[in-house]
């Protein structure tokens, strides 16, 4: 075989150089039939058809494909962009593949959702070749094995998710279909990056159920909202009179505490004029009985003293007698002589005392200068009357 193929590369340009008509027609037969090919082919996963490629000899393989050249039926080498030589008979173009980004539509499917519902879904895989041997022997028909296992990957995806879930989680379902394609498509040198759901149909009776649906929703939203508001304003209005209470309370018990304190203010007010008044009325009594005494120390101020005495007990029986109905007359009503002497007598006493006081240092007060001693004199000669 190998001394065929070296005997068939020596003798190819033999026979061009030799016939001067046949390269001229071949090149012209290159020339033409590339553009036409060019201009045809599409762009997709597969370029062409798979075994019925032309052999131009001359190849020129556009930017982003690469063309399996097989010799004698086997692989033999991958023409990259450029140009490239391929022996007539004896290879052949096998595959041509794209390298670009495809992309690859999925018609309408009916697909069972968890709570039983039938959609349908429709959609496009993004793919791209990664490796252009293995997507040329790895699998027979490539965009017809990914078109099949989307199909069966979104059954499946749509098989896990309600009817709900299914509208509110499409970047889920597109997400788990993608890795799912890209998981079953590695073995044939094929990327699946992304898988892009178009639109969700569901039958009639299941649209209508779903308006209904959501109709019923948006109501219960609204009466949640009204209740909502409702619960607001009742809790708004009894917070509204509970700080008012607590406020008038709060009022109440400060106007309190200030009359209580003014209350306080005012007795002690009272309470310190009546001590100023007592003090005063006390210093009063005091100086004026100084004044007595100092009169009764006076030449004739004896003599006055037992006047006035004799005056103030005629007027106590006087008032005794207007005051009662019935009266106690002393034994001796008449004997004043009596009355006057057991006063001086102890007056006398309480002056001697006084004086025993002033010889031992002490403060002398006059028995004349105490009111009390007076008034405890008049009544003890009243009760000895």
């Amino acid at each position: 075989m190998a001394l065929l193929i070296a005997a068939s590369r020596r003798a190819l340009p033999v026979a061009l150089a030799q016939s001067g008509a046949l390269a001229p027609a071949l090149l012209r037969a290159s020339r033409l039939a590339a553009p036409a090919l060019l201009k045809t082919s599409k762009r997709d996963i597969v370029v062409g058809r798979d075994g019925r490629h032309f052999n131009s000899v001359l190849l020129m393989v556009p930017q982003a494909e690469e063309w399996q050249i097989e010799r004698f039926g086997r692989f033999n080498r991958t023409a990259t962009p450029g140009l490239n030589f391929a022996i007539p008979f004896f290879e052949s173009i096998a595959y041509k593949r794209s390298l670009k980004e495809a992309t690859i539509p999925i018609h309408p499917q009916t697909a069972i959702t968890k709570d039983n519902v039938h959609v349908q879904l429709d959609g496009a895989v993004y793919t791209k070749v990664d490796d252009a041997y293995r997507a040329s022997y790895g699998i027979e028909d490539p965009e017809a094995a990914i078109t099949v296992l989307a199909q069966s990957a979104m059954r499946k995806e749509v098989g896990n998710l309600e009817l709900d879930q299914l509208f509110l989680e499409r970047e889920k379902l597109n997400s788990g279909i993608a890795a799912a394609l890209d998981g079953a498509s590695a073995p044939w040198g094929i990327r699946v990056f992304r898988y892009e759901i178009a639109d969700i149909h569901v039958d009639r009776s299941t649209r209508e159920a779903m308006e209904r649906q959501s109709n019923a929703e948006r109501l219960r939203r609204a009466e949640v909202l009204e209740s909502q508001g409702y619960r607001e304003k009742l809790i708004n209005q009894s917070e509204g009179k509970r700080q008012g209470a607590i406020n008038a309370a709060q009022g109440e018990a400060e106007s309190i505490r200030l009359r209580a304190i003014a209350q306080a203010d005012e007795i002690k007010l009272i309470a310190e004029a009546n001590a100023e008044s007592t003090r005063l009325a006390a210093e009063a009594t005091a100086d004026g009985l100084r004044s007595i005494a100092k009169a009764v120390n006076e030449p004739g101020g004896q003599d006055a003293m037992v006047q006035r005495l004799a005056e103030r007990y005629v007027a106590e029986l006087a008032e005794m007698a207007k005051a009662s109905n019935m009266v106690i007359v002393p034994d001796r009503p008449n004997d004043l002589a009596g009355v006057v002497a057991t006063a001086m007598g102890m007056f006398k006493e309480v002056d001697a005392k006084g004086a025993a006081l002033a010889a031992k240092g002490g403060r002398a007060t006059p028995a004349s200068s105490d009111w009390l001693t007076t008034e405890s004199a008049t009544r003890k000669a009243r009760a000895d009357s």
